[in-house]
């Protein structure tokens, strides 16, 4: 028989629709396999667990689908340890299972940690190092001197600590700054719009000390944001005493409050000599 012949034969027909047919039978197999492996199609939406603990988020139903990680925790004064500050991805967004959720939670106040040597350093740098060293900023008090800008000695409970010293976590250490007669103001830093730890932190790295703290509601330490200070001046001098009042930003207000406030111009009388005081 010929191949010409062959290829029109019933025989060669039969086999190539068997063929053609057990090819199409796999390809549906490994579609449906894929399928199954990717949950391609089955998605579940994230839940908001921002200001829960994370025992109590590992333990929900809703978080069954997803891996929880957590990246960082931070030292937050007036709040327990294990709460979640902040997740990523963000509530209601939609993820497959197995999803890795990134938290930020609040740090154990009892660990001890070793004093860090701020001193012959500038008040941005002794700040920066004892935050990041998980220590928080008492008061920085200013004391006439040769020196600009320079940090002579730490404080704490009154006394000084030197560095190695062991210290809990959270604790407040005073700086105590050198400056010269010429450089006594500074300008008061943007901190509208921003967190607590943030503001805090903007606030004493501009040589300034955190006052009170009013809230609008409760106090929250991911979504209490500043909408106002007091004193509002765009210059002030060093060590001036700053107060914040603080609006949750899912109020509907909120907007509203952080647009309407204005930093009020010195005028030439009242504006002290003005230097650059970071380093």
């Amino acid at each position: 028989m010929e191949l010409k012949e062959f290829l029109k034969s019933k025989l060669f027909l039969k086999h190539l629709g068997l063929i053609v047919l057990t090819f199409l039978v796999l390809l549906f197999i490994i579609f449906q396999l894929l399928n199954i492996y990717t949950r391609h199609g089955k998605e579940y939406v994230i839940p908001a667990i921002e200001g829960l603990q994370i025992e109590e988020v590992q333990e929900m139903t809703e978080m069954s689908p997803f891996e929880i990680i957590v990246i960082d925790s931070i030292f937050t004064p007036g709040e327990p340890s294990g709460k979640i500050l902040t997740q990523d991805p963000k509530p209601e967004s939609k993820a497959k299972r197995g999803r890795k959720i990134y938290v930020i939670i609040t740090a154990n106040s009892g660990e001890k940690i070793g004093m860090p040597d701020c001193t012959d350093q500038s008040v941005r740098s002794a700040v920066n190092e004892i935050i990041n060293s998980g220590l928080r900023i008492g008061r920085l008090i200013f004391n006439q001197g040769e020196f600009s800008n320079l940090v002579v000695e730490q404080i704490y409970k009154g006394k000084p600590i030197f560095e190695g010293t062991k210290i809990a976590k959270g604790e407040e250490v005073d700086l105590v700054v050198e400056i010269n007669q010429a450089n006594t103001a500074t300008t008061m830093p943007n901190i509208i719009g921003l967190t607590e730890i943030d503001a805090e932190r903007k606030l004493w790295e501009a040589s300034l000390n955190v006052g009170s703290k009013n809230y609008e509601g409760n106090k929250d330490v991911v979504h209490s944001r500043v909408v106002s200070f007091s004193p509002s001046n765009r210059s002030l001098t060093v060590g001036s005493t700053v107060s914040l009042y603080f609006i949750n930003d899912t109020k509907p207000n909120y907007s509203s409050k952080v647009k309407s406030f204005k930093i009020t111009e010195n005028t030439e009388e009242e504006t002290p000599t003005t230097t650059d005081i970071d380093e």
